[in-house]
C-alpha cells in the first residue's frame, strides 16, 4: 500500500497546492476562475480527443465493461432515491446527494489510473469516461428536473436541459469527435492530432491544480446526515456494484482495477454549477464536494490497496 500511497501522493500535493495558491490569491485574484475555464474548455477536451481517437474499440471486453459501468449508475441512484425518499429529504438536497453519488471526478481518476497503472489505465480510464459522462449528464438533468418540477420557480425545459448537457458541454463534444473519426478510421488528423496530444500533456496537472482551487472550506459545517449518506452511495454503493459485476462478467485484472476507480473517487466539481442551473441545494453540494475531497486522499489509496487484493 505504501508504493500506492507514494505514487498517488502528487496528485493530492497538486490538489493542496491549488487550495493554497486559491487561498493567497497567488498570483492574482481571480486567476484560478481563468485556468479552471481554460482546463474546462481547452486542455480537458483535449485529452479526452488524443485519448477517444486512439482507443482499440474492437477488444470483444468493451461491451462488459460498459455494461458494469452503467450498472453501478442504475444502482447508486436506485439507493440513493430510496433513502431520501425513506426518509422524506426534500427535493433540492435530495437532487445534491444523488449528484454526490453518482457524479465522479473525471480529472481525478484519470490522473490515478495514469499514476497507478500507466497508459494502459489512462485508456482504460478514458473510454470509462467516454460511457459515464455523457449518460450521467442526461440523467441527472431528467431526474432533477422530475425532481423538481415547477418548485424551484425556473422555467426549465427538458429538451433545451439536455441540449445544452450535451452538445455544450466540452467533454462529451471532445469524446463524440474522437470516438467518430476513429470508428471512421481518420485518426491521427494531420496536425490537429500532434497539437491535441501537445495540450493534453499540460492538461491533468492544471486541472488538479483548478480542483484543488476549487475546495470551499466555509461551506462544510453542519452538512449532518446527508453528506455521510451520500458519500456512502458514492465510496461504498458505486464501487461495490462495481465488484460484484466483474465477477458476474468474469472481468478481471486491469479492466476491473481501473473500473473499480471511478467509485473510489470524489463526486465532480461540476455538481455546483448544475445544482445552481436546475434548483438542487448548491451550499449543500459544495460541502458534498469538499468533503469527499478531502476524504479520498486517506481512502483512496487504501481502496486502491484493498482492490488489488480482491480483483485478480
Amino acid at each position: 500500500m505504501f508504493s500506492i500511497s507514494l505514487s498517488i501522493l502528487p496528485i493530492f500535493a497538486l490538489l493542496m497546492l491549488g487550495a493554497l495558491c486559491q487561498r493567497w490569491r497567488f498570483p492574482m485574484e481571480g486567476f484560478w476562475q481563468g485556468v479552471d475555464k481554460l482546463t474546462y474548455w481547452l486542455l480537458f477536451p483535449a485529452l479526452l480527443f488524443a485519448n477517444t481517437s486512439q482507443i482499440d474499440f474492437s477488444n470483444g471486453m468493451l461491451a462488459s465493461y460498459a455494461l458494469i459501468l452503467l450498472l453501478a449508475l442504475v444502482v447508486t441512484a436506485v439507493f440513493v432515491f430510496s433513502i431520501t425518499w425513506f426518509m422524506q429529504i426534500e427535493a433540492p438536497i435530495a437532487s445534491s446527494m444523488l449528484q454526490a453519488g453518482v457524479r465522479f471526478n473525471t480529472f481525478i481518476v484519470l490522473a490515478v489510473a495514469g499514476s497507478v497503472y500507466g497508459d494502459e489505465g489512462l485508456v482504460l480510464a478514458v473510454l470509462g469516461g467516454a460511457i459515464l459522462v455523457p449518460s450521467i449528464n442526461v440523467f441527472l438533468v431528467i431526474s432533477m428536473v422530475i425532481m423538481h418540477g415547477s418548485s424551484s420557480g425556473k422555467d426549465h425545459s427538458l429538451p433545451k436541459l439536455l441540449t445544452g448537457a450535451l452538445i455544450r458541454n466540452p467533454l462529451i463534444l471532445a469524446i463524440a469527435l474522437g470516438v467518430s473519426l476513429n470508428l471512421m478510421g481518420l485518426t491521427p488528423v494531420l496536425v490537429i492530432s500532434d497539437v491535441a496530444n501537445m495540450l493534453a500533456k499540460a492538461a491533468l496537472p492544471m486541472v488538479l491544480l483548478a480542483v484543488g482551487a476549487s475546495v470551499r472550506m466555509d461551506v462544510i459545517r453542519s452538512v449532518g446526515v446527508t453528506f455521510w449518506l451520500s458519500a456512502g452511495a458514492r465510496f461504498f454503493v458505486f464501487p461495490g456494484t462495481i465488484v460484484l459485476a466483474c465477477w458476474w462478467l468474469d472481468v478481471t485484472g486491469l479492466p476491473a482495477l481501473v473500473a473499480v476507480l471511478f467509485g473510489f473517487v470524489p463526486t465532480a466539481t461540476s455538481a455546483y454549477a448544475l445544482a445552481r442551473q436546475l434548483g438542487g441545494d448548491a451550499d449543500k453540494m459544495a460541502a458534498y464536494i469538499t468533503l469527499q475531497i478531502l476524504m479520498s486522499i486517506l481512502t483512496l489509496p487504501i481502496c486502491i490497496w484493498l482492490s488489488q487484493m480482491v480483483i485478480q
